[in-house]
Order: structure tokens, then sequence, then C-alpha cells
């Protein structure tokens, strides 16, 4: 009996805590039914014994955000037709998360299913259905683009709820699988079919950075089959030297014999390129010293002390985005890969090296890090880089480009600092976010882009009124979730800039 009351007392207390200030009819009406769903399948969870990352909701919502924003730019916007693609395909996603949404809170038998089931044929059949109708795809094609990625999905996120216990929440997990799933499908689009993309040297950049990603994914798989007896520093020197053979030989194939040449020349000299490089360089070693110094004193980190490293990673991308988007965009694909790779080797226990990286993560892993991988770094430079992948060619794309920049590089590390120091009006009693440290978002994300317009390094319609609405959007949202605000912030900032796509 006392146990029946104190689930009722907890379940009480997450519904009072996750919405208090809205009014009691909508939250009755609107807002209930969704905490109660949330609450049945964490029980589920819990009784299937899975582990997800300890907080109190499950985060539902996110798998809605990337679908959202694709479809909304393949619908206002002049894409690619690959872009539309990728959004027809994002749409069987956004299905088939609902309905695992649907099966988990019944039971969590779903996540046992070794094979394709019925939900995952159907969204996928959503998916082809909007390749070859409204897109008039051949149905081969569409089959073959809709299929592999459904099913690629539900892989990953099986994998990743089941293998990585206290890594992702329910949404977080949907989130990244969804953004694995439509990168394969892209990349394999790009590599086996002719769409009629004419960019030149954007052909050149992807040829690039796919090549580097597809080796780093090799690389992983390599680790990750390796025995106890064979994880040694010669082993994986020698993967590490395939690894750069191939790419060289991809490279060759694909570009030609002088492609070396080419892609130095392209980095380093061509349209003066050499002081960009220069700047991150010089920003790269101060972020490798700090954290080469902070790790031998042993000392954890703070989280205000973890946010200078935002700062660094935000004024690489906020002189590329505003100077030369093209050549970040490189810089993010190998940046992104080598994240990855040094994570993969943290994790792969191949002495000295892993213990050196688990030494650094000792120091300055987030609380949010307390499952299989140091997801945060990795959500950081997604989130400053996703702009680039997601946001096409328009009148408003400069300022929508710094949606990463402006919520999590600027207005998260502000809130942080302020209300870290001086902030006393809580939202909540359960919550250390701040009243000052949000205010503090919104104004230092508005300043930015006002100081961006003053310098005149920035020009688009109505950029303060826009920035606006997307700072009060990533603030408050910011101030109440507790999902990893690098994975969320951004695309919520997104969606705030395409609703006030009018302005632009």
């Amino acid at each position: 009996m006392e146990s029946k009351k104190s689930k009722n007392v907890v379940h009480s207390e997450v519904i009072r805590t996750d919405y208090f200030s809205l009014p009691k009819s909508l939250k009755r009406k609107y807002i209930t039914p969704f905490i109660i769903l949330d609450q049945q399948i964490k029980r589920n969870l819990i009784n299937g014994g899975i582990k997800t990352r300890p907080v109190n909701s499950n985060g539902l919502w996110c798998c809605s955000l990337l679908p959202a924003i694709l479809c909304i730019y393949a619908y206002f916007y002049k894409v690619s037709l690959l872009y539309k693609i990728v959004a027809c395909v994002s749409i069987g996603l956004l299905v088939y998360s609902c309905l695992f949404i649907l099966f988990l809170s019944v039971s969590c038998v779903v996540l046992n299913y070794d094979t394709i089931h019925g939900g995952c044929t159907a969204s996928t059949m959503a998916s082809v259905l909007l390749l070859y109708v409204f897109l008039e795809q051949d149905l081969a094609f569409s089959i073959l683009c809709a299929f592999p990625t459904l099913h690629l999905y539900n892989l990953l996120l099986r994998f990743c709820l089941l293998s990585h216990p206290k890594t992702f929440t329910v949404g977080e997990a949907m989130l990244v699988s969804q953004g694995i799933s439509l990168l394969t499908i892209t990349i394999l689009i790009k590599v086996f079919y002719d769409i009629g993309e004419s960019d030149e040297e954007m052909e050149f950049i992807n040829t690039i950075v796919n090549t580097v990603l597809s080796t780093v994914g090799l690389i992983v798989t390599a680790l990750y089959l390796l025995t106890d007896e064979q994880r040694n520093l010669g082993n994986l020197i020698k993967i590490l030297l395939v690894g750069f053979i191939f790419t060289l030989m991809i490279l060759h194939s694909i570009i030609g014999v002088g492609f070396l040449p080419k892609i130095l020349y392209y980095i380093f000299f061509d349209k003066n390129r050499v002081q960009i490089f220069t700047f991150w360089l010089s920003l790269v070693v101060i972020a490798v010293v700090v954290l080469v110094s902070r790790t031998r004193l042993a000392v954890k980190a703070s989280t205000v002390t973890r946010k200078a490293f935002h700062v660094l990673a935000s004024l690489v991308f906020l002189s590329g985005l505003l100077l030369d988007v093209n050549l970040i965009t490189l810089a993010s694909g190998i940046g992104l890969a080598l994240i990855i790779l040094i994570e993969a080797i943290r994790k792969s226990q191949i002495e000295p090296i892993s213990g050196a990286l688990q030494s650094a993560f000792d120091v300055y892993s987030d609380d949010k890090d307390v499952g299989s991988f140091a997801m945060t770094p990795i959500y950081l430079f997604a989130a400053l880089a996703c702009p680039l992948a997601l946001v096409p060619a328009h009148a408003g794309a400069p300022l929508e480009l710094l949606a990463g920049v402006l919520a999590i590089g600027v207005g998260d590390t502000a809130a942080s600092w302020l209300g870290s120091n001086y902030g006393f009006y809580k939202w909540r009693h359960d919550n250390n976010r701040t009243l000052e440290g949000t205010a503090f978002n919104i104004i230092s994300q508005i300043g930015t882009v006002y100081a961006l317009q003053l310098f005149e390094l920035l020009s688009t319609n109505n950029m303060i009124i826009r920035a606006s609405v997307a700072a009060v959007a990533s603030g408050l949202v910011e101030a109440h979730t507790d999902q990893v605000d690098n994975l969320v912030l951004p695309l919520v900032s997104l969606l705030a800039f395409q609703a006030t796509y009018v302005l632009c």
C-alpha cells in the first residue's frame, strides 16, 4: 500500500514540476495525456530492465525536430532533389517514431524484435508513397531509399537503448538514430546515383567529407571487432594505416592523380584561406594546452570551465560561417570524424592511448555523460555544424547558419556563467536553471546578432526580430528541458527561425 502511494506521489510530482506555469484547463486537456504516456513508457522500460539516461522525462518530443525542419525547408524553399528525398524519408522515420512510442506505452517487447515488424513496414510505405507520388521517383528507387533507411533506424534505435544503458533518453536515441540514418542514405545516394547536383566545389567538399566519414566508420567497426588479446598499440597503428591508405585510394579514384596538392591548395591558399586556418589552429592549440594542463592537475572541471571549450569551438564556427562557409563545411566534416575516432579509441581499451583519453574524460566529463560514451562533446560539435547540413541557400540562410553558435556557444554559455554566479530566482525547486540565466541567455544572443550587424559582418532582413524569436524559444527550452542542450537547442532555434521565414 505504501509503495503504491509513493508511486502516485512521484507521478504527481513529475506532472506538477514539468508544466507548473500553464493554466489548469490547458494541463488537463492537452498536456496531462502526454505526461501520463511518458510515465507509462518509463515504467515499461524499468520493468523490462532497460536503463535510459537518468532524467525525469523521456524527451519523446525530440523525434519530431529533425523531420519538421527538413520538411519545412523542402516545402517553402527551393532545395535540391536530394534534399526533398531526404525530407520524404524523414517523414517515414517520424511515423515509425510515433508507432514506436505507442508500442512502448503498451510494452517494451518492441525492442526485442530481431526482424522488421509491421510498424516498420508501414512507415517504409509512407516514405515510398511520398517519393513515388509527390517527387515522381521510380518505384524501385523509392523502395531502395526508404526500406534500408527505416531498417537502419530500427536497428540503431534498439542498439542505442539496449546496448548502451544510461547513455540516451528515448527521445535522444530517436534523434541520434534519425540523424545517422539520414546521413547514411544521403551518402549512399550521392555515391550510387546521379541526381543532377551541379555545384563543383560542394561536390569536391562532399567527396572528401564522405570519404573521411566512411573511413572512420570502417576503423570504428574494426576496433569494435578486436578481441581482448588483439587490443594493443601495434594493431591500432595497423588499423589506422590501412584506413589512411583506403582514404588515399578512394580520393585518388574520384578526384584524380593530383588530389593531394589540390586539397592542400584548396585549404591553405585558395581565397586567402591560410589566415582563417591559422586562426583556427591557434584556437586548437589553446584548447589542447588547457586540456592537458587541467588533466595533469586531475581537478574536476566545473560547468563554467567546460563552457570555455564551447566558446573556443563557437569562435571556429563563427569565423568560418561569416568568412568562408565552404571551408567550414569541409572542416566540420573532418572534425566530426576525428571526434568520433577519438571517442572510439578511448573506448577501445588500447593502452597507453585509451588511458590518457580516459583521464581527460574524467576531468572534463559532464554530469550527463553517465553512460557508455562521452556524447556531450560529439553533441556540441554536431550542434554547431548541423545548420550547414540542414539550411539550404536562401535569403535568410546566413543568419540561420548561426543557429548552433547562438543557441549553444553564446546563449547556453552565457546562461551557465551568469546563472551559476549571480542567479538567485530558480524556475522551480527541482531545477538549477535560474530566471537571471535565462534572461542573459536571450539577451546575449540578441546582442551578438546586433553586434554582427553593427560591424557589417551579417546582413539579412529583420534579423534582430528573427534572432529575438529564436533566442526566446531556445532560452525557454534550455531553462525547462532535461534533454541534452547541445543536441536539441540548435534544432529548436532553426524551427523558430523557420517560424519567422516571412520576415526574410
